[in-house]
């Protein structure tokens, strides 16, 4: 069995639908393996799930971590998060970690707290992200940092879910920019 082959066959299962109506059967199915070989390799469906979700912030949502630490500058950082949820052909179908973490109610312990480590690991980099626009004088003064990295990571979250139900790029562009200009105001 190829581990490798059985991540990605899962991970777009996964991403194409509601990872908690994949079943574990269809996986194997569509890997061409068997259900033991699966639980030899993983432990359990949880184990999967949390593999796949491993993988896809490697591969992924290490892109939106690299936007905010690759210090940029405010508006060159916001004009990378537009691009990146507006754009990248990888969020047309959404996004499996925000799919995962609202659905997390329905997904193994494991894999549940994975999303929530990922979560913190978000609000961490807006937080580190929008204090050093803070440092640099690039953030409105009356501007809550913790409060405005919520509302950052929120923003792009329903860009990417609006991509996924279908909207106009160029219309999502549009709305993210309006929403992110609170960033950007005097």
């Amino acid at each position: 069995m190829d581990a490798d082959k059985v991540l990605d066959v899962a991970m777009s299962a996964y991403w194409q639908s509601d990872p908690a109506d994949v079943s574990v059967n269809a996986i194997c199915q569509m890997a061409g393996i068997s259900k033991p070989s699966l639980y030899r390799e993983f432990g359990s469906e949880d184990g999967l799930t949390r593999a796949v979700l491993d993988s896809y912030a490697e591969r992924v949502l290490s892109a939106i971590f690299a936007i905010l630490h690759g210090g940029m500058g405010l508006p060159d950082t916001l004009a990378a998060l537009i691009n990146f949820a507006s754009a990248d052909p990888r969020m047309e179908t959404g996004c499996l970690f925000y799919k995962m973490r609202v659905g997390k109610h329905r997904l193994g312990p494991e894999t549940r707290a994975r999303v929530e480590e990922i979560d913190a690991a978000a609000q961490e980099a807006y937080v580190a992200f929008l204090k050093s626009c803070r440092a640099a004088g690039d953030l409105p003064a009356g501007l809550s940092v913790e409060a405005g990295a919520r509302y950052l990571g929120e923003q792009i979250a329903l860009a990417i879910t609006q991509r996924a139900s279908g909207e106009d790029p160029t219309r999502i562009r549009e709305m993210l920019g309006l929403a992110l200009s609170v960033f950007t105001r005097p």
